[in-house]
Order: structure tokens, then C-alpha cells, then sequence
């Protein structure tokens, strides 16, 4: 059959204005102008979309789908062509899953069968156009000039994704903006436009070889200037930011009886103070001189006597003086200093970005209300943590300054309507801020006063790519300060990245460590079947003032371990990241509160979740990696208390033994003979692996090796 069959019974006569002919020419003509305008479609698209759709509509009765849920028509195809490829592009052809394939016929209405053995791609439908169309398409990708990729789609979402066209062997692209990919350039390769108008990425960009595309087939004849982008999107970043409001950092007036300090009492006080570390992160550039670093203090006067309304309110919560944290932090960061603070949960890390930031909102030159939006923004890793902020924020009443909490999960328009009736700060998770910039609701070019708290679970998380494209956004000569447990690659990767000459404050060791004030109890059982009898016995002897919390390693886990106990007459709460908002902010509000003394939760409940009166920490799940169970730990022996934590340990958890060893005879604790049985036991299995590898052997079980008893 050469041409379409119009005596089908099940075909419907089109208007007459959609004749085949008036659609051939149309398309035609709107095609070529489209792909003039850039490489892209612009509104002759809309008419050519119409023109498909009445016809696909006429037709679609005639269609069914065959096994693999594609398009096929129930008699011949009206046209068809084929097309010969290579062994090695088979798959890109393809794609994964049969991704590609599905894409083209959808988007083109036509049927694809690739023969694997006579290596021939053939496309049949029943518009020659579309079928044209679909083998171009293949054609590029199996050439390496663009296409949609071996199985990636389009990207309009700014962060990590496939270039719009920029399939084959051209890799990822790292766009500075909200998504949409400015001129046909940037089809190709790796793309460094900001489509927001905010300026370069932060990114390395390697340009492609040599390419431009033409008006009519694509064909790439010229050379992109990458030097030339990269300076005119230097030129359009500072343009940006030079229209900015002056920024005032310096808020600090050291007293004398701060600054007279000898080296020798600084070295003191700092040693008193948990041993605190301070240094710069990074060396000075060659030139420049290191920024001064300010002495510890240890009164809230000699930071804040200036501002005797927010004195006045930390004196209201009874503090005796600063935590270790603050005393060297606050000088710091009122010097308008980039800092990242690395110290144990619950030793006053909130306090220590957040007052100060209150003071630089409140002293800028620029009238609050004229500044177009918030002047602090604190990235958050989980809405507990975000909630928590919130809380502290409340507790100082400071110039009728307002917080603002915004997290996923939440009613999303109502944390709409607390942003647009304006405040000062805003406390979120990084999904949800995302998502509001791009809605337009958050202005993040008015931010001044970045806080990054528990960077390093934000990044375990999988947030980089969030937090990489709000920073883009941010204007560069904002005040940074990070916050973490660790000091992770990623964190000082970021920092190098977006920090200014930071200053680092440690308190301890930036060795991992757990908490000296908490017991660390190991378990050693035979498998998980034991877990339950154990925990259930423990919890049957609990004394009316204790107050647990069993760490779980997955949802179900934790479901299936909080119905249990409670089929057994004990009062339970459960929290993990799929329980509806509501009910993880009731569970956190019965536990602190004593309604119920037991809470079951995944690591969503591992950081920042300030509960004072917790009496027990329960690993029914050895955590992934040993900073999970630092943090773990760390929930319980807070404010002063002692705690006690108990780890389940099985022969699924050999791999870990070494390292937990290692925290435990940091801490003093007993470390059991079983425990350190397994380890050995573990490093003699990988080096039997290691072996086996080089002879051409190879290992089983967890860890890469066999499996034994631990």
C-alpha cells in the first residue's frame, strides 16, 4: 500500500482545511521555519501539533498495542523505511528499557523494529512525514549530532538532567538556572547559560568539538566561543548584582579586656571550652593575608552589650554563659566572617548562627521592609530539624522580627501565604525551597545570611544538586556559614565552592567521636529473629522515667516494630519520612511531652531532634555507616544527662566491627571479645578477596567475601 487507504471504513473525512495536501504543505513549511528559529519550535509548532492530533484521532481506532506496549496498527502500515546501524548502536537505539524507542513512537506516531541479528532499524506509520521524521531523529543520535540520547528524555528542571537534544556521547549538563535552555547553542554538549539571567555556573564546562547548527538539517559546520559565553555571562552576573543594596557585615565591637588576651589565654580558654580547634579552611591565596581570627569570649555581654533587647532575652532562658560553640562562633560571625562550625549535636549550634544572624538583618542600611523579601535563609536536611529552628527562633522576641517555615509535607499553600505576609527569616528543606523559587514565590536574591545546618546529612541525602542551584541565586557577597558533625569530602567540596576565606571552629576532634556522657552497650545476637525478644524484654523493664527511642534501618521495619510492641499492650510512637506531616509532628509532641516513653524511627530522627529527657538509645538496626551512629547516640545524654545506647549487632554487621571499635575505645567503653573476633574475622575475608581478585577468583557473600558466622 503506497499511500493512505481513504475508503477505510473506520476513517472520518477531516474538515476540508485539513485536507493531506493543506497538512503536507503546512507542516512543511511551518517545519522548516522552526528549525531556522534556532533549533527549536516556536509557534508554527502549535498548528503542526494540531494538524498530527486530527489526524492520529481519525485513525486511532485502528490502532491497538503489541506486547511491549507500543503502537501498531491492526492492518499494513502505510509507509516505511529502513535504516542500517552498527553492532555498538543497538542499544543507544534502544535505550534502556526500551526507553528510546518508546519516546520516538510516541512522539512521532509511527512503529520501530530493530533487528538485532541483519542490524537494521526499520520505521513504518502511516504519515510518510513522521516516518521521516523518527529516522532522522535516529539518525542523529546514532551519528552523535544530538537527539534525545540513548534513553534519556528531555531536562527543563535546571539541575542534574540530558541537554534538550543533547544526546549521544555529549554526557550531562549543569544548567545555572531554572531550566529552559537559551538558544539553539545550547542543545549540544555542556551548557553554562543561566537561563534566570543570574550568571555562570559554578561548573566546569568542557566545550564539545567543534559544532553549530544549521537552518535546514543540523549538520554542525562552526565552533562555539566558549570563551566569549563565559565572559559575556561573567559581564551579565555582575550587572546583576551591582544593582544589589550595600551590604553590611561588621557588627562586632571586641572588648578591650577580648581583645588584650595573650596568645597563651586564648590557647586556654579554647582548651577549656571542649578543646576547640579554629583555623582556616583553605590557604590564602598568593598575595592576600589570612583574615585575622577573633578571641574566644565567655560572657554574653562582650558579645551583645550593644543590643541590650536581644541580651535581654537570652537572659530570660537562664544560660550561665556560652556553650563551647558559641563563645567562639559569635565573634566570628558578628565580624561578618564565612564560618563552619563542626561540633556534636546538642551543643548550641542553632544559637550560634542565629542570633548574629538577627543582628545583621536588623542593623543593614537598607530598611527592612524595602529589601524585597527575607534576609536569612537556613537550609534545613529534615522538617524536624526545620520545625526545631522555627521553635528557636520563637523563643527570642527581637524587633518584631518573624520566621517562616517551609519543608515538604507540609500544606504548601499555606506556607504561600506565611511567605507573602513578608518575613525576616526563612527556615526550609531544600525540595520545598526549589520548588517555591521556581514558583516565584521565594525571591532568594534578597537572602544576605546563608546557613547551611547539618550540611553534611543534607549532602548523605542526596541534596547537592538542590542546594548547588539555590546558591547560583544568591548574590556572592552574602555571608555563608556552614554547620556539621563531620567534615566529609562533599562539605569541603561545597565550601571551596561557595565559601569565602571560611573560618573553621571545631570543638573536639575532627576525629568521629560519640558523646562521653552516653554508655554504649553492644549486643551481639545470632540474627534478626532475636531483635524483637530482646528489645521487648528491655522495654517490659523500663522504669517509669525512662524514655527510648529504637532506631530502625527501614520504614517497614519500624512499622512492623511499633505494631508489635503495641499488639503487646505498649504505648508506642512511630516516625519516618512516608507517615503524613501531621502524625510526625504529634509523634515527636507525645515523646516530649511523655504521653508515650517509646519512639520507633528511622535516621530521619538521627540528627537534630532535641529531646532532652531521652534515657536510652536502642540500634534495633546497626546504621549504615558509623557517622549514623555517632548521631544516633548523640540523641540521648543531652543537656548535661547521662544516657545509655544499646546496638543490636549480627553477623550482617561484620563489616562495621572495626570502626565501631574504634569509637568505643575512644569513649572508654567496654569493647566485647565477639566484637573484635568479627573484625578479625572480617579483615581475613578481604584479604582472602583480594587475593582471589588477583588470581582471576572471586569472592561472595556481604562485603565481598564468604560469608562466616561474624
Amino acid at each position: 500500500m503506497s499511500e493512505l487507504d481513504w475508503d477505510d471504513p473506520n476513517y472520518v473525512e477531516p474538515p476540508a482545511k485539513y485536507s493531506q495536501s493543506t497538512y503536507n504543505e503546512n507542516y512543511n513549511d511551518d517545519y522548516s521555519r522552526g528549525r531556522r528559529s534556532g533549533g527549536r519550535y516556536d509557534s508554527h509548532n502549535k498548528r503542526d501539533r494540531e494538524h498530527r492530533e486530527i489526524y492520529s484521532n481519525k485513525r486511532r481506532d485502528n490502532y491497538e498495542r503489541d506486547g511491549n506496549g507500543s503502537m501498531k496498527s491492526a492492518a499494513e502500515h502505510a509507509f516505511s523505511e529502513s535504516l542500517k546501524i552498527s553492532t555498538d548502536m543497538v542499544g543507544r537505539v534502544i535505550g534502556r528499557g526500551g526507553s528510546n524507542i518508546t519516546r520516538i513512537q510516541n512522539e512521532f506516531t509511527v512503529r520501530i523494529n530493530v533487528d538485532k541479528i541483519d542490524l537494521l532499524v526499520k520505521v513504518s506509520g502511516n504519515f510518510q512525514l513522521n516516518v521521516s521524521d523518527a529516522v532522522n531523529e535516529i539518525r542523529k543520535q546514532i551519528s552523535g549530532k544530538g537527539g534525545g540520547g540513548a534513553g534519556y528524555g528531555r531536562s527543563n528542571d535546571g539541575g542534574y538532567g540530558q541537554p534538550d537534544g543533547g544526546g549521544g556521547s555529549y554526557g550531562r549538563s549543569h544548567v545555572a538556572g531554572y531550566g529552559r535552555f537559551d538558544e539553539g547553542v545550547n542543545d549540544y554538549g555542556h551548557s553554562n547559560y543561566n537561563s534566570n539571567g543570574g550568571g555562570q555556573s559554578n561548573y566546569e564546562f568542557t566545550a564539545p568539538t567543534a559544532r553549530s547548527e544549521t537552518a535546514a538539517d543540523g549538520d554542525l559546520t562552526g565552533t562555539i566561543d566558549w570563551e566569549g559565553l563565559n565572559k559575556a555571562s561573567k559581564i551579565a552576573q555582575a550587572a546583576r548584582w551591582a544593582k544589589c543594596p550595600k551590604l553590611t557585615k561588621d557588627f562586632y565591637k571586641e572588648l578591650p579586656e577580648v581583645a588584650n588576651l595573650s596568645e597563651a589565654e586564648v590557647a586556654r580558654i579554647r582548651m577549656e571550652n571542649n578543646n576547640i580547634s579554629v583555623s582556616h579552611v583553605f590557604e590564602a591565596k598568593d598575595g592576600e593575608t589570612p583574615t585575622p581570627i577573633p578571641n574566644p569570649v565567655w560572657t554574653f555581654e562582650q558579645c551583645f552589650a550593644e543590643y541590650p533587647d536581644l541580651l535581654g532575652e537570652i537572659q530570660k532562658q537562664g544560660f550561665a554563659h556560652p556553650s563551647p560553640i558559641q563563645a567562639q562562633a559569635w565573634p566570628i560571625l558578628l565580624k561578618g566572617h564565612d564560618m563552619i562550625g563542626i561540633a556534636q549535636t546538642g551543643t548550641g549550634k542553632t544559637l550560634a548562627f542565629l542570633l548574629p544572624g538577627m543582628i545583621h538583618t536588623e542593623y543593614q542600611s537598607t530598611p527592612r521592609g524595602t529589601r524585597g523579601g527575607a534576609n536569612v535563609l537556613v537550609l534545613a536536611p529534615t522538617r524536624e530539624l526545620a520545625l526545631q529552628i522555627e521553635m528557636e527562633v520563637k523563643k527570642y522576641s527581637f524587633r518584631q522580627m518573624k520566621a517562616v517555615c517551609i519543608y515538604g509535607g507540609g500544606n504548601r499553600n499555606m506556607q504561600i501565604s506565611d511567605v507573602e505576609r513578608g518575613a525576616e527569616i526563612i527556615i526550609c528543606t531544600p525540595g520545598r525551597l526549589n520548588d517555591l523559587v521556581q514558583a516565584g514565590v521565594v525571591n532568594v536574591s534578597s537572602i544576605t545570611y546563608l546557613v547551611l545546618d547539618e550540611a553534611d546529612r543534607m549532602l548523605d541525602m542526596g541534596f547537592e544538586p538542590q542546594i548547588r542551584k539555590v546558591l547560583l541565586d544568591i548574590r556572592p557577597d552574602r555571608q555563608t556559614i556552614m554547620t556539621s558533625a563531620t567534615w566529609p569530602p562533599g562539605v569541603r567540596r561545597l565550601a571551596q565552592s561557595y565559601m569565602k576565606d571560611p573560618i573553621q571552629v571545631c570543638v573536639g576532634s575532627l576525629d568521629l567521636a560519640a558523646t562521653h556522657s552516653v554508655e554504649q552497650v553492644i549486643e551481639l545476637l545470632e540474627d534478626d529473629r532475636d531483635k524483637f525478644h530482646v528489645l521487648k524484654s528491655f522495654v517490659k523493664n523500663m522504669s517509669k522515667t525512662d524514655k527510648i527511642i529504637v532506631f530502625c534501618g527501614r520504614k517497614a521495619r519500624a512499622d512492623d516494630v511499633s505494631s508489635d510492641l503495641s499488639l503487646a499492650g505498649f504505648a508506642t510512637q512511630c516516625i519516618h519520612g512516608n507517615r503524613d506531616q501531621s502524625d510526625r509532628e504529634q509523634a515527636i509532641a507525645d515523646i516530649k511531652s511523655g504521653i508515650v516513653r517509646i519512639l520507633i524511627a528511622t535516621d530521619v530522627a538521627s540528627r537534630g531532634l532535641d529531646i532532652e529527657d531521652i534515657t536510652h538509645v536502642i540500634n534495633y538496626d546497626f546504621p549504615r555507616n558509623i557517622e549514623e551512629y555517632v548521631h544516633r547516640v548523640g540523641r540521648t545524654g543531652r543537656a548535661g544527662r547521662l544516657g545509655t545506647s544499646i546496638s543490636f549487632i549480627t553477623r550482617d554487621d561484620w563489616g562495621i566491627a572495626k570502626e565501631l571499635i574504634t569509637i568505643l575505645e575512644e569513649a572508654a567503653q567496654e569493647v566485647p571479645e565477639e566484637l573484635r573476633h568479627m573484625s578479625k574475622r572480617f579483615a581475613a575475608m578481604k584479604r582472602r578477596a583480594a587475593e582471589d581478585d588477583a588470581v582471576g577468583g572471586r569472592g561472595g557473600g556481604r562485603g565481598g567475601g564468604r560469608r562466616d558466622r561474624y
